[in-house]
């Protein structure tokens, strides 16, 4: 099966064909999530050199235990969630007299860098609004919102990468929402568009 079919096939056949040893398809999930990992993992952990090793680990581990992974239908929500335990994991072998709590993890939203190039200071005081209410809202409901809406993922797969249910994810999402609304005083239904366009 040539590269350019694979990259267009569904997920699971991609996982499936890199469960089969297929090294192409292993590189293209590698550089196609690289970059999201990358982000995600920094806002977990702020060391950039440990941030690297933990997406190296992750896809070595991987590629190493292949045919023992299970099947997927979210290659994200598999690596996400798979990232997020080694993250969890390496915090408490490196510091074993301090509990890591995951409710602990502060996701920091960042402008983007089209966000800062803007030159309407209307529009940049809404972000920077935008950007303090986040900051004030509880870790878990900013990660289930950064996972939402800058990660594009379901409310089943932010429920895997989290380890909770799916109606607590429901819960997390619209309390955000409703915090957010009621701190900017705008409609929860605008949110979305501000909160994808700020992350």
């Amino acid at each position: 099966m040539k590269l350019e079919s694979v990259i267009s096939g569904t997920e699971a056949q991609q996982w499936e064909l890199l469960r089969a040893g297929d090294s192409a398809v292993f590189e293209q999930i590698f550089k196609s999530y690289y970059n999201f990992l990358y982000n995600y993992c920094l806002r977990l952990q702020d060391d950039e050199d440990e941030v690297k090793d933990c997406i190296q680990i992750l896809f070595l581990t991987i590629w190493e235990r292949r045919e023992y992974l299970g099947p997927t239908t979210s290659i994200k929500a598999y690596l996400l969630a798979s990232l997020r335990r080694l993250v969890l994991k390496r915090m408490k072998a490196g510091n074993i007299f301090q509990a890591i709590d995951p409710d602990t993890f502060d996701l920091q939203p960042e402008l983007s860098s089209e966000a800062i190039m803007i030159r309407d200071q209307t529009v940049k005081d809404n972000i920077l609004q935008l950007q303090r209410a986040l900051d004030r809202l509880p870790v878990r409901q900013k990660e289930a919102l950064y996972l939402k809406f800058y990660g594009e993922q379901s409310f089943a797969e932010i429920a895997t990468v989290m380890s909770i249910s799916t109606r607590a994810v429901y819960k997390l999402i619209y309390k955000g929402l409703d915090t957010l609304g009621e701190d900017l005083r705008v409609s929860p239904s605008k949110l979305p568009f501000l909160i994808n366009f700020l992350l």
